[in-house]
C-alpha cells in the first residue's frame, strides 16, 4: 500500500516537466479524437505514477468543499473508474469523476465538518496500455479535526484451520456514531490501520464473500469491542469462523471401546466451555438403567489426554525392556563369573602341584611333565595358568539396576481429571519441556465431536445417550438424545497348549556337580 507522505502535495520531478509538455502537446494535437494507445513504438510495460494530491496529506481543511484530486503521469483508462477510490467513513457510491490523466472523489452529500477522512485509490486505475497501479493509494486529511497518531494493526485468520486469511478486510465501527472505517488484510493477513478518530469501536474482521465491502452472515467474521486514544497502538487478533443462528444438534453416537463414547454434532462447537457431569447422560436399554460417567472432554482435551496415555505407555515398554537388557547383562556377568572362579581354582591347585609334587600320588612325567632338571621351571605350569587372572571386581547390583518406577501420582495423572481439563503428554520430555518453559501446551481447536468416558466398562445393547446445554463458536446451547448400539467386548484368545514330547528315551542331561569326575592336574577329566 502506498500511503501519500505527510510533506504536502506531491508533484513531478524537474527531470520530468519536458517530458509532461510533451504529453500536454500531443495531447492537444489530438483534439477530441478517440483515445486509444499509441501505435508503434516499444510497448508500454510501466503502471501510471501519481504526481500530485490535493489537498495536502495529513492537512486539516475546517469548510473544504471541493474535490479530492490525483493526478497521474499519464493517461488513464476509463475501465473500472466507478471502483477506483473508496472513502472512509465508509459510503458505499462515492462521487468519482476522471479526467485525462487525474481521478476526482467526493461524497455525494458533500464533506462533513469536523471529520477524518480516509481516501483509498484501488489498484484498478490503470493506463493506456492496461498497466494497473500495483498497490493502493491512502490519502488522508481533515474537515476540522486533529488527525491523531495512533495506530490498529494485527492479523486475520480463520479459527478453525488457524490459517491466514489473505485479503480479509477489517472495519472499524466508532461507537454510538457508527461511523465505518475500514481496511485490507494482505496476503498473510496482516493488517494496519492509522489516525482514527479516538473512541470506543466495534472492530470486525470478515472475509467479504460477495465483495460488498460490509460483513454478512455468509461471511466469516469475528467482532471485538476495543477502546482507541489519540495515540494508542493496538495489537489484534480476529478469529473469523461462519456464525450459526442455533444451537447445536447431537448428530451421532458410536462407542470408541468398552469406557469411551464419542458424540458428534451438526456444528463446531466452543472449545473454551467447560464440560459438566450434569450435560450428558447414558442409560443401558431396555430398563434405562443409569450408567455412571467419570469425565467429558472436548475433542483437543482427549486427544492431548489419549497421547500422555500413549506416551506413558510407551515410556513402561522401554523401561521393561532396558530391565531386560540389564537381566540379560546379569546373567552374562554371572556366567563369566563361573568361568573366572574356574580359572582360580586351577591356578591354585597349578601351584599345589608346582610346589609339592609328590603329595599328589603320582609321578610327575604320568602327567606330562618333563622331569626335574630339563630345562624348565617346575613353577611354570603355574606362571601360565596363573595369567587368567580374574576381572576387577563388578558391583552387578548396580550394573542391572532397573528404570525408576513413576510415583503413583504421576501415573494417576496420566487418567483425564473429572471435571477438569486434561492436562498435556505426562512423560519424561513433557516435564522436561515443562521445566524449561518451552511446552505451550495443547493446540486449542474448534471441533464438532466431545468424547464421554464411563467409570466402568458400558455393558453390551442399546445406549440412550441424552446431552444438554452444549456450546457452539457462536455462544447458542443445543443438545439432543440418541441411541447407538454397545459392541460386546472381544473374545480372550485361548492359549495353545504346549506341545507334548513325542515317547521314547528321555534326553541325554548333564549329570549334576556331584557326579562329575574330578579335573586332572592339567585340567583334563578323570586320570587318563
Amino acid at each position: 500500500m502506498v500511503a501519500v507522505p505527510r510533506i504536502g502535495a506531491i508533484r513531478a520531478s524537474l527531470l520530468a516537466a519536458p517530458l509532461i509538455a510533451l504529453l500536454y502537446g500531443l495531447a492537444g494535437l489530438a483534439g477530441c479524437a478517440h483515445v486509444a494507445a499509441p501505435a508503434g513504438g516499444p510497448p508500454d510495460s510501466i503502471p501510471p505514477q501519481l504526481v500530485l494530491v490535493q489537498p495536502d496529506s495529513y492537512s486539516v481543511n475546517p469548510g473544504f468543499d471541493a474535490e479530492v484530486r490525483f493526478e497521474f503521469d499519464e493517461t488513464i483508462s476509463e475501465q473500472g473508474i466507478q471502483q477506483a477510490a473508496t472513502i472512509y467513513p465508509f459510503e458505499l457510491r462515492p462521487r468519482i469523476k476522471k479526467g485525462k490523466r487525474e481521478v476526482k472523489v467526493k461524497p455525494r452529500e458533500g464533506w462533513v465538518a469536523n471529520r477524518i477522512y480516509h481516501l483509498r485509490v484501488e489498484p484498478v486505475v490503470q493506463d493506456l496500455f492496461n498497466n494497473r497501479i500495483e498497490e493502493p493509494i491512502t490519502f488522508i486529511f481533515s474537515t476540522g479535526l486533529d488527525i491523531p497518531a495512533n495506530l490498529a494493526q494485527g492479523t486475520v485468520f480463520d479459527r478453525i484451520t488457524t490459517r491466514p486469511l489473505a485479503n480479509g478486510r477489517v472495519d472499524f465501527v466508532l461507537l454510538p456514531d457508527t461511523l465505518r472505517y475500514g481496511g485490507v488484510a494482505d496476503s498473510i493477513g496482516e493488517f494496519k490501520l492509522a489516525t482514527l478518530p479516538a473512541g470506543a469501536y466495534l472492530a470486525i474482521g470478515y472475509e467479504d464473500l460477495n465483495g460488498n465491502r460490509r460483513a454478512d452472515d455468509l461471511d466469516r467474521s469475528d467482532t471485538l469491542r476495543v477502546s482507541l486514544g489519540a495515540s494508542d497502538t493496538l495489537g489484534l487478533a480476529f478469529q473469523v469462523f461462519r456464525h450459526d443462528t442455533a444451537g447445536p444438534v447431537l448428530a451421532q453416537a458410536q462407542a470408541v471401546d468398552s469406557l469411551i463414547v464419542e458424540l458428534s454434532f451438526d456444528g463446531y462447537l466452543d472449545p473454551d466451555s467447560v464440560l459438566a457431569l450434569r450435560q450428558v447422560e447414558l442409560r443401558a436399554l431396555p430398563d434405562s438403567q443409569p450408567i455412571a460417567i467419570d469425565t467429558i472432554l472436548h475433542a483437543w482435551q482427549y486427544t492431548a489426554w489419549r497421547d500422555s496415555v500413549q506416551a506413558e505407555l510407551r515410556a513402561r515398554a522401554d523401561s521393561l525392556a532396558a530391565l531386560a537388557d540389564s537381566l540379560a547383562l546379569a546373567d552374562s556377568l554371572a556366567a563369566l563369573a563361573d568361568s573366572l572362579a574356574l580359572a582360580d581354582s586351577l591356578a591354585a591347585l597349578a601351584d599345589t602341584l608346582a610346589a609339592e609334587p609328590d603329595t599328589i600320588g603320582v609321578e610327575p612325567d604320568t602327567v606330562g611333565l618333563p622331569p626335574q632338571g630339563a630345562g624348565l621351571p617346575a613353577d611354570t605350569l603355574g606362571a601360565d595358568t596363573l595369567a587368567l587372572r580374574p576381572i576387577a571386581a563388578i558391583d552387578t547390583a548396580e550394573a542391572i539396576a532397573p528404570a525408576p518406577e513413576r510415583r503413583p501420582e504421576e501415573a494417576r495423572e496420566a487418567r483425564p481429571p473429572v471435571g477438569a481439563e486434561a492436562e498435556g503428554g505426562q512423560g519424561e520430555e513433557g516435564e522436561q519441556e515443562e521445566a524449561t518453559g518451552e511446552d505451550e501446551g495443547p493446540v486449542v481447536l474448534p471441533d464438532t465431536k466431545i468424547y464421554v468416558i464411563a467409570a466402568r466398562p458400558i455393558p453390551p445393547g442399546t445406549v440412550v445417550v441424552n446431552v444438554r446445554e452444549i456450546f457452539n463458536l457462536s455462544g447458542f446451547t443445543g443438545g439432543g438424545e440418541i441411541a447407538y448400539e454397545q459392541p460386546a467386548p472381544p473374545e480372550p484368545e485361548e492359549e495353545e497348549p504346549p506341545a507334548e514330547e513325542p515317547p521314547g528315551e528321555p534326553p541325554l542331561r548333564e549329570p549334576p556337580p556331584a557326579q562329575r569326575s574330578a579335573p586332572g592336574p592339567l585340567g583334563r577329566r578323570g586320570g587318563g
